[in-house]
């Protein structure tokens, strides 16, 4: 049986295939000394990153989407933790999810409320 390629104009969902070793690295990272996976210790470590960054207050400053910030911190973040360059987007929102999935309340709570403020207080 062959298979039919899509039709013109239809969209080919991809499968993103994550790396159980650098999930696992990142959940090691953001483990709390009980053991637990901290959402705050995250949170913390993503939005001091920003404040650190001059790429993240440049996309501030030119009004880049609250999505688009998220993603570039959360993909440095994560491909420094996993060692891994070659993490893609679509991976770290993979990932993303994977981590949203054990927290019902949303993995990047706090950065959210963070980059909305900072990108009001760059207006």
């Amino acid at each position: 049986m062959s298979e039919e390629a899509p039709a013109e104009g239809e969209a080919v969902e991809e499968e993103i295939v994550v790396d159980s070793t650098d999930y696992q690295k990142i959940v090691d990272h953001y483990t709390d000394k009980n053991g637990k996976l901290s959402y705050q210790l995250l949170n913390k470590e993503m939005i001091q990153f920003a404040h650190r960054s001059s790429r993240v207050r440049k996309m501030l400053s030119d009004g880049v989407s609250e999505d688009a910030i998220r993603l570039y911190i959360a993909g440095v973040r994560f491909r420094s933790i996993t060692e891994d360059p070659g993490l893609t987007d679509a991976q770290v929102l993979a990932i993303t999810e994977l981590l949203d999935e054990v927290s019902p309340k949303g993995v990047f709570k706090e950065l959210n409320s963070e980059i909305r403020k900072e990108l009001k207080s760059a207006k």
